[in-house]
């Protein structure tokens, strides 16, 4: 055998070789759909799994924006009341600072009113009823401005509220619970009740 044939017999040779190479590594269309479908699952899967952690992450977001959305409210919300609660407390406060002053004086008007009645019945001199009756409205005056305000008891239904009951009695053609004599009078310190009248009332 000459050169010539065993160069043209190694080429063959290698031809062949390369072609099954190339078979080998080109796939076939079968495997190139396959390997399509695979890609595409992997895919689908990753998108799957994205979506079913993105929705859980954005819904604790928003819970937890709610809460603190509702947190801040709460806090505006008590944030109001302590104003308002301040404000009335700082208005009653001004409207009553001198109510215990009143609630001592009271006494005193209460006995000047006792000796008014007692001069009136035992006939003393008219000068000294009169100086009396006088000490008496002046006292009586400045207390009114300072907005003190007598209860008017006599014919009203009793009151827990207003009224402090020490006598009862049963009166021919009068219901049960009137007021029927004071006592003792009751006052009011502007629109609150600064000390209850001591009452006879029917049964």
């Amino acid at each position: 055998m000459t050169e010539e044939q065993r160069q043209s017999m190694r080429e063959e040779d290698s031809g062949t070789v390369a072609d099954n190479e190339r078979e080998k590594t080109v796939p076939t269309e079968e495997e190139h759909v396959h390997a399509l479908e695979d890609v595409d699952a992997r895919e689908e899967q990753t998108e799957d799994e994205a979506s079913e952690a993105g929705p859980s992450e954005v819904e604790l977001l928003n819970a937890q924006i709610q809460d603190l959305q509702n947190k801040l409210l709460r806090a505006h919300a008590d944030f109001d009341n302590f104003r308002r609660r301040t404000r009335q407390e700082k208005e009653e406060l001004s409207l009553y600072a001198g109510a215990k002053l009143v609630t001592d004086l009271l006494p005193v008007l209460d006995n000047f009113s006792l000796a008014l009645k007692s001069a009136a019945s035992t006939g003393e001199s008219d000068g000294l009823a009169k100086g009396v009756d006088m000490v008496f409205k002046q006292l009586q005056s400045v207390l009114e401005a300072a907005g003190l305000r007598a209860m008017e008891a006599v014919g009203q239904a009793f009151d827990p509220n207003l009224h402090e009951a020490v006598v009862s009695e049963k009166v021919e053609d009068q219901e049960p619970g009137i007021v029927l004599e004071v006592l003792r009078p009751g006052y009011f310190l502007k629109d609150k009740v600064l000390r209850a009248a001591m009452v006879k009332v029917s049964e």
